[in-house]
């Protein structure tokens, strides 16, 4: 059965000659010799070791996600919800810990990220199902799909540097909502397009959604979470801070936030 398994993860950004020599500096004259903390509200944890500075954007994180489970994200910028999406998604290497998933996944991070300027739509539709591995008749079926939602026309043969940003979302959302998937990463749900497309897109997100086994979405939409989700994690700095239902992690979020 579709799920995910994560034990203790830990993963650091160590910044060692990439930095500024100011921040450098100001971190490596501070008197305290090991944690050295962070921003209050946001990001991770800022240590140093005997190489330079390390920013731990996880730590010790450990849950486990079932069949049937939609998982929310929240916490405030940098508290580690997209970090840990791409570690869920196999694009980061855990320092430490394991993560286990049992099903095929797909990501609907940045929707346009990776087009390239030069290719027509019609081949990044291609391209798109050659990553994955399609066959002819699977990539056929995924284009005839794509082309019938996006309502390109004629720009299909164009490139897609000529689209608008608008176009560009219709035509990602497209390819990446043609797909089916038993585990399904967002980092934020995005608006398609116009109003008249968005009603569109907004049934067809739906229609993907329930057909995945689980999902996992990092959001600050209040919306979002009580609509989508069964279950809610808190982060801050890093660290899970509470693991439980939607409208009770949203109180405890907003506690800490008083308090802070």
């Amino acid at each position: 059965m579709p799920h995910i398994s994560v034990r203790n993860v830990s993963i650091d950004y160590p910044i060692y000659q990439g930095s500024s020599r100011s921040l450098r500096h100001a971190l490596l004259m501070n008197p305290i010799k090991s944690a050295i903390g962070g921003a209050k509200h946001v990001g991770g944890t800022i240590t140093r070791d005997e190489k330079g500075i390390v920013v731990r954007s996880l730590d010790n994180v450990s849950f486990e996600i079932g069949n049937g489970e939609r998982v929310g994200l929240i916490g405030q910028n940098g508290a580690g919800k997209s970090t840990l999406l791409r570690a869920l998604a196999g694009i980061y290497e855990p320092n430490q810990g394991t993560i286990e998933t049992d099903g095929s996944i797909v990501t609907f991070f940045n929707t346009t990220e990776g087009l390239s300027p030069e290719a027509t739509g019609r081949e990044l539709i291609e391209t798109r199902g050659v990553l994955l591995g399609m066959n002819q008749a699977a990539r056929d079926r995924m284009a005839a799909d794509v082309i019938e939602f996006c309502e390109l026309g004629d720009y299909l043969e164009m490139p897609v540097r000529t689209y608008s940003t608008g176009m560009l979302v219709r035509l990602s959302f497209a390819i990446a909502t043609s797909l089916t998937s038993e585990i399904l990463l967002f980092d934020e749900l995005i608006g398609a397009g116009d109003a008249r497309f968005y009603e569109k897109a907004k049934t067809r997100l739906e229609d993907f959604i329930e057909k995945a086994s689980v999902m996992v979405v990092a959001t600050h939409s209040r919306d979002i979470l009580l609509k989508w989700c069964s279950r809610c994690f808190l982060m801050e700095h890093g660290k899970l801070i509470t693991d439980g239902p939607v409208k009770e992690t949203l109180r405890i979020y907003d506690e800490r936030r008083e308090q802070a």
